[in-house]
C-alpha cells in the first residue's frame, strides 16, 4: 500500500513539472524574416485641382513574415527623396495592407515635404512593419515617385484697384478679395508711381460699379474714410505695399502701409525678438528673404508688430491672421530662402 502511495506522489509532481513547463510563453525568431513589399499604381504623377476629389495615389503592400504568428501593425513612411526619412509624413494604418490618397491630400503632403508647385520633384515610400518594442522592426522596399504638385487658388468675389500706377487698366489691376463673400474686401496693393490715385471697380472693366472717394483722413503713410459711387479717385499719399480694405455695406475704406519681416526662434538671430526684414520684389509681387534656419517655428508680420501677423493652421502652406506658428523641421534647416505670397486672398508661403 505504501508503495503505491509513493508512485502516485511521483506520479502527481512529475505531471506538475510539465504543466509549469507549458505554462511558459516561448517566442523564436526565424532565421529568415520577410519584409512587406510595396507597390503602386503609378510612380510619376502630375497633380491637378480638376482632380482634387479623386483617389489618384494607390499603395499596396504584401504582409511580413516574422517566421512565427505575428500580428502586424503597417506604418506608411513618406519623405523628400535623398532626406533618408529623417522627417517622414506618418499614416498608421493598423493591419492594412493598402492605402489611397486623393489629390488634394497627396498634393499637399507633397508640398510639405519641400516639392514645388509646378515643377517635378521626388518622394519616397516605404512601409514600416512593428509588431512589439522586443522585435526589431521591418522595412518595405522604397519606391521613388516623381510628383508635380500644384497651388490651389481660389477666385474669391473681388474688386479690382485700377489706378495710374498701373495705366487705369482694370483687366490688369490687382484685386482685393472678400473671403466670406459678404461685401467685406482686402488685399495687399504695391502702389507706385504716378499720382498713386485709383479706384476700386466691381468688374475687370469700367461696365460694373466703380467706388470712388467721398472722404478721407491721412495719419503718416495710411489712409482712412467712406466710398460711394460718384466721387472722385481714391489715394494714398506715398509709395509702398498698402493692406487696402472696403466694405460696400458701410461705404468705408482704409490702406495701412506695410513693410513684412519674419520672427521666431528658427530664423537665426531672432528668437522671437528680432524681425529679419524681407525685401519686396515687385517684378514678382512677393516678399523674400534668404537666412539661416534651425529647428524652430516662425511667423510672417508686418511692420515688426502683431497687429498684422500671419502664421500656418493646418500646416498647408495656406496663411491665416494669427494663425499657427510654421514649425521647421531638421529637413529644412540651413539657409533658406522664405517667399511671401498674398495675392488676391490667397495668403501662402514657400521656405526652399
Amino acid at each position: 500500500m505504501k508503495k503505491i502511495i509513493k508512485y502516485l506522489c511521483l506520479s502527481l509532481f512529475l505531471q506538475s513539472l510539465v504543466a509549469c513547463e507549458n505554462d511558459e510563453v516561448k517566442t523564436y525568431m526565424s532565421a529568415q524574416t520577410q519584409a512587406p513589399k510595396l507597390s503602386s499604381t503609378q510612380t510619376n504623377y502630375v497633380l491637378s485641382a480638376n482632380t482634387a476629389n479623386d483617389s489618384t495615389v494607390s499603395l499596396t503592400w504584401a504582409r511580413s513574415d516574422y517566421g512565427f504568428s505575428a500580428a502586424a501593425k503597417y506604418t506608411l513612411q513618406i519623405a523628400k527623396a535623398g532626406s533618408n526619412f529623417a522627417a517622414p509624413k506618418e499614416v498608421s494604418l493598423g493591419n492594412a495592407t493598402s492605402f489611397k490618397y486623393t489629390t488634394a491630400d497627396f498634393n499637399q503632403l507633397a508640398i510639405l515635404q519641400g516639392l514645388k508647385p509646378s515643377a517635378v520633384g521626388q518622394l519616397e515610400v516605404r512601409v514600416k512593419s512593428s509588431v512589439s518594442e522586443s522585435v526589431a522592426d521591418l522595412y518595405s522596399n522604397t519606391l521613388t515617385v516623381s510628383v508635380t504638385p500644384y497651388i490651389v487658388v481660389i477666385n474669391y468675389p473681388s474688386l479690382w484697384v485700377a489706378g495710374d500706377f498701373q495705366g487705369w487698366n482694370p483687366a490688369t489691376a490687382p484685386k482685393i478679395s472678400s473671403r466670406n463673400s459678404n461685401g467685406i474686401y482686402e488685399g495687399y496693393v504695391w502702389i507706385s508711381g504716378g499720382t498713386r490715385q485709383f479706384k476700386l471697380t466691381s468688374q475687370p472693366d469700367w461696365n460694373g460699379i466703380a467706388y470712388g472717394w467721398a472722404s478721407s483722413t491721412t495719419t503718416g503713410t495710411d489712409v482712412s474714410g467712406t466710398i460711394n459711387t460718384s466721387g472722385g479717385n481714391l489715394f494714398v499719399p506715398t509709395d509702398g505695399y498698402f493692406l487696402i480694405k472696403a466694405n460696400t455695406n458701410t461705404n468705408t475704406w482704409s490702406a495701412t502701409k506695410t513693410t513684412w519681416s519674419i520672427i521666431g526662434d528658427a530664423p537665426e538671430g531672432s528668437n522671437w525678438s528680432n524681425d529679419i526684414p524681407m525685401q519686396f520684389d515687385a517684378t514678382k509681387n512677393v516678399w523674400k528673404v534668404t537666412t539661416k534656419l534651425n529647428v524652430g517655428s516662425l511667423k510672417f508680420r508686418a511692420n515688426s508688430g502683431w497687429t498684422i501677423n500671419l502664421g500656418d493652421t493646418g500646416a498647408d502652406l495656406s496663411l491665416e491672421y494669427d494663425g499657427t506658428d510654421i514649425k521647421i523641421p531638421s529637413n529644412l534647416t540651413g539657409t533658406r530662402t522664405i517667399t511671401l505670397d498674398l495675392k488676391a486672398g490667397n495668403y501662402t508661403y514657400t521656405i526652399e
